[in-house]
């Protein structure tokens, strides 16, 4: 049993569809375009936040860097000669390794 139906309710059926769609595009457009801007703002607080933190982790790490490297020179000055005879002992057990492991 084959229905004809009628064009003109096919093509009223179509344009509702159309309009449907187009209405529904342009709410979700909004709302992605909400949505966007949230996160852009977000993603903003959350830059400055880190930016921060890296920046204070930072310092902190060059502070305990300084404070180390005082300390090492400090104590080479103390005792030049034992840095001196363990830094001669250290070359030469390196340069044992590496002539061992060419042959």
């Amino acid at each position: 049993m084959a229905r004809t139906y009628d064009k003109t309710k096919i093509q009223e059926a179509l344009e509702l569809l159309n309009a449907a769609a187009a209405e529904e595009q342009s709410e979700l457009q909004d709302m992605i375009g909400d949505r966007y801007n949230t996160l852009k703002e977000f993603v903003g607080t959350l830059g400055s936040g880190v930016q921060r933190e890296v920046s204070g982790a930072y310092q902190a790490g060059k502070a305990k860097v300084c404070a180390a490297a005082s300390e090492i020179d400090s104590h080479v000055h103390a005792n030049p000669w034992a840095y001196i005879g363990g830094s001669a002992a250290l070359g030469l057990l390196v340069g044992f390794l590496i002539a061992r492991d060419r042959k």
